[in-house]
């Protein structure tokens, strides 16, 4: 986080002395004291300051003392302050949340797992999990879910519908014999389709695979990106939608 613009931003709202969202030092020293209980009062600190021979600006203090916490708390200050103001400074208190809290402007098209469906409660806890997850920067975390998820999907789906083969337990040929199963379909039914569309399920599967192996917390030590992340999430929601139309 670029905090020298969130501050900034928050600092140009809390230091116009004309209305309510005006923080004097004793203010912004509550703020910051809910928490961290070791702040000291105002004017304790102040003499603090003086006596070591800092700036006792409130622009500078303000700063200082808003980085000495660690970030999650900084957010907690922020969001705190921006609470008690957003009704005077509605649109400069949105913008500076957007910034503060960027997570929460990531969510993914959710597909629905029918309730009678095999595991259906622990299928939607995946999808659920997807979006936690890159909310809150685990992209291989991520990574390791969206495999479980089609792995779980997968199961349910053949032993919904292609019985003979529920031994299968790789993720790849379980996309396969699916995706030769919804062809079949369609072409029983006369249907014309693009052949892309079917293909996709077994290279969306194997972009999972080659992802989870190469990335994951759990194979290895690289970092995924979050790109990766939302784009693999995204993909696997769009394919479960995709065959929940065949059950």
């Amino acid at each position: 986080m670029n905090w020298i613009v969130i501050f900034n931003r928050l600092f140009e709202i809390i230091n116009n002395q004309g209305n309510d969202a005006y923080y004097g030092g004793t203010r912004f020293l509550t703020a910051i004291r809910e928490v961290n209980y070791g702040t000291p009062s105002y004017m304790n600190y102040i003499e603090q300051r003086r006596a070591e021979g800092k700036s006792t600006s409130r622009r500078d203090y303000y700063f200082e003392l808003l980085m000495e916490q660690p970030e999650n708390e900084r957010i907690q200050v922020v969001n705190s302050i921006l609470d008690s103001i957003e009704h005077i400074e509605t649109e400069k208190t949105e913008a500076i949340r957007a910034i503060v809290n960027p997570a929460q402007t990531i969510v993914g098209p959710e597909a629905v797992i029918p309730a009678d469906l095999w595991n259906a409660e622990r299928l939607m806890e995946y999808l659920d999990n997807l979006d936690t997850s890159i909310n809150e920067e685990n992209y291989e975390y991520t990574l390791t879910l969206a495999y479980t998820c089609l792995e779980g999907f997968y199961k349910s789906f053949i032993r919904e519908k292609i019985p003979a083969q529920a031994h299968l337990n790789d993720l790849t040929q379980m996309a396969v014999q699916i995706r030769n199963y919804i062809r079949t379909q369609l072409d029983a039914n006369g249907i014309a389709y693009p052949e892309q569309t079917v293909i996709l399920i077994s290279t969306v599967t194997n972009a999972v695979c080659n992802a989870r192996n190469n990335f994951s917390d759990s194979h290895s030590g690289n970092r995924a990106e979050k790109w990766l992340a939302i784009y693999l999430r995204d993909n696997v929601n769009a394919i479960v939608k995709m065959i929940l139309n065949f059950i």
